[in-house]
C-alpha cells in the first residue's frame, strides 16, 4: 500500500451539497422513545461500512478525551464536528456539552437525527449536512473554512483519506478518532516500533499525535472482524513539505530494504555521491532502515540537499 498522503485523496473536488432540516417539536419523552425504538430496529449499511457504536463505557470514556485546553475553545474560537453520526449514541453526548455540526452520508441516518435531536436543531445547536465527506471543500480548507475539532468513530474504508485530509488542514486543530486498531497503530507508532512507517512520520509533522486506548469487537452492531483503537492528534509545530512527503514515500518504499537503497529510487537523491554526502555529514550509518530514523534526521536530510542543490548553484 503506498502511503503517500495523495494516494489516499479522492481527486474530485466538488461543492458541499447540503440541505436544512427542520422538524415540528416533539416532547421530549416522546423523542427519547422514538429514538431507542429507532436504535432497535435501524438495518446497518455493509456498503457504508457501518459498525454502531453502542458499549456506554467507551462512549464516556471518547467524550471525556477531548483535550481539556480544546474543550476550553470549543464553542468560542474552536467548532466541533463529527463525521458519521450513527444512532446519536456519541453525538448525544456531544450536544451535551457543545453545539455541533454533523455530517452523515446515509440519508436514513440523517432523517431519524432530525426526529431525535429536533430541539437542537431548532436551537441551531446542531447542524446536519448530508454530504460524503471525502469530498467536502470549504475553498481551500476540508471541513470548515474556520477552526475546529473533529470527534468520530470513523468508517474503515474511508478512516485513513479523512485523516489525512485532516491534518493537511490548517483550520483542523485536532482529532479524536476511532479506527481500526492497526490503522491507529500506524499513525500512532513511534521510531523502532514495528508498525512505524511514512504516515506516522507525515502525522508527528503536523504536530502531537497519541495513541489512547484499544476498543473490543463487542462494543459495536454488528461487530467487525478487527479491533479498534481510539487515538488523539493535536496541531503543533508543522515540520510538513511536499518534499518531505516524496522522501518519507520512497524511504518507506520497501521497508525490509536500507533506507539508502530507497531513496536511492527517489529522484532528488539518485546521485550516489551526493546520498553518501548525506549520510556522512549526520553520521547516519549506511545499513540503517527506514523505521530507525526519526522525523528531525529526515527533515535534516532535505535541509542538507537543499544547501547542497543551492551550492551548485
Amino acid at each position: 500500500m503506498q502511503d503517500t498522503l495523495e494516494s489516499y485523496i479522492t481527486e474530485s473536488r466538488i461543492s458541499l451539497d447540503s440541505r436544512a432540516y427542520k422538524t415540528k417539536s416533539l416532547d421530549k419523552k416522546a423523542t427519547l422513545k422514538q429514538h431507542e425504538k429507532s436504535k432497535t430496529h435501524f438495518h446497518h449499511k455493509k456498503s457504508l461500512g457501518q459498525h454502531f457504536l453502542h458499549d456506554s463505557v467507551i462512549l464516556d470514556r471518547i467524550f471525556q478525551s477531548i483535550p481539556h485546553d480544546i474543550a476550553a475553545e470549543i464553542d468560542k474560537s474552536v467548532r466541533l464536528i463529527e463525521v458519521g453520526i450513527g444512532l446519536g449514541d456519541l453525538t448525544k453526548r456531544l450536544l451535551s456539552k457543545y453545539s455541533l455540526l454533523a455530517y452523515e452520508i446515509d440519508y436514513d441516518l440523517i432523517t431519524q437525527a432530525e426526529k431525535n435531536y429536533h430541539h437542537e436543531i431548532e436551537t441551531n445547536r446542531l447542524q446536519l449536512v448530508q454530504a460524503d465527506v471525502l469530498k467536502v471543500r470549504h475553498n481551500d480548507s476540508y471541513l470548515l473554512s474556520s477552526d475546529y475539532f473533529l470527534v468520530s468513530n470513523l468508517p474503515y474504508y474511508i478512516a485513513t483519506a479523512i485523516i489525512l485530509q485532516a491534518l493537511k488542514d490548517t483550520h483542523c486543530k485536532g482529532f479524536l478518532v476511532m479506527t481500526q486498531k492497526e490503522v491507529a497503530q500506524k499513525f500512532c507508532a513511534k521510531q523502532k516500533d514495528s508498525t512505524y512507517c511514512s504516515l506516522s512520520l507525515l502525522a508527528q509533522s503536523f504536530g502531537d499525535i497519541s495513541y489512547l486506548f484499544s476498543v473490543p469487537k463487542e462494543a459495536f452492531n454488528p461487530p467487525p472482524k478487527v479491533e479498534s483503537a481510539v487515538f488523539c492528534f493535536k496541531r503543533g509545530k508543522c515540520h510538513y513539505t511536499q518534499d518531505l512527503e516524496s522522501l518519507l514515500h520512497f524511504a518507506f518504499l520497501a521497508p525490509r530494504k536500507k533506507l539508502f537503497s530507497n531513496l536511492m529510487q527517489y529522484d532528488k537523491l539518485r546521485d550516489k555521491a551526493m546520498l553518501k554526502h548525506i549520510f556522512q555529514t549526520m553520521q547516519l550509518d549506511e545499513n540503517v532502515r527506514a523505521h530507525e530514523v526519526g522525523l528531525q534526521e529526515y527533515c535534516d536530510m532535505l535541509h542538507i540537499y537543499n544547501a547542497m542543490k543551492k551550492d551548485k548553484q
